[in-house]
């Protein structure tokens, strides 16, 4: 497996990709997906080099972008939204998202971020080190509650990265996660 930052020749190729593996769930049709992508990639959250794909034998099979995130409209600077993470199908529970997030995780606290939020399954982000982000005094907007508390988490990229960052998220920044 290799990692590496998306390609602005890719950017269609990879929307396409978050589709087709969206769609294919149970909570999803893959549109509000893609339409995030896009629309990440069109803002001044954007951070070219935490837009990554993951091939293996020149095909992609995983993907994911790190932004920049503001809660209560500060630390845009210091906080990470993780969204959406694809993994092709054929490759899920192989390894595939383990790697890519690691190595997007250690880049991203090289380059002097202090933490990750991520809406999802706990079960799967609890082992990356992500906890309920009302633990370090974070909540969602009220304009766009996650199903249940423990579905909206943050991890810390550093010592006491969330120390001093507490507050609301508010998707409305994104019109693709709607209102």
């Amino acid at each position: 497996m290799k990692i590496r930052s998306v390609k602005k020749n890719e950017y269609r190729q990879t929307e396409d990709f978050v589709y087709e593996v969206f769609k294919n769930t149970n909570y999803s049709d893959g549109i509000t997906e893609k339409a995030l992508v896009k629309e990440i990639r069109e803002k001044h959250y954007y951070i070219p080099q935490l837009d990554l794909v993951v091939e293996e034998e020149g095909a992609t099979i995983g993907h994911f972008i790190l932004s920049k995130l503001p809660i209560s409209n500060k630390h845009e600077n210091k906080i990470l939204l993780l969204s959406p993470v694809s993994v092709a199908i054929t490759q899920q529970r192989q390894g595939v998202g383990k790697f890519m997030l690691g190595k997007g995780f250690t880049l991203a606290a090289k380059m002097g971020f202090k933490g990750i939020i991520v809406e999802g399954d706990p079960h799967y982000y609890h082992r990356f080190g992500f906890r309920t982000s009302t633990e370090f005094g974070i909540y969602a907007s009220k304009k766009n509650l996650p199903p249940s508390e423990e579905y909206l988490m943050a991890m810390a990229l550093c010592e006491n990265g969330l120390e001093n960052i507490s507050g609301e998220i508010d998707y409305s920044i994104y019109e693709a996660l709607g209102d």
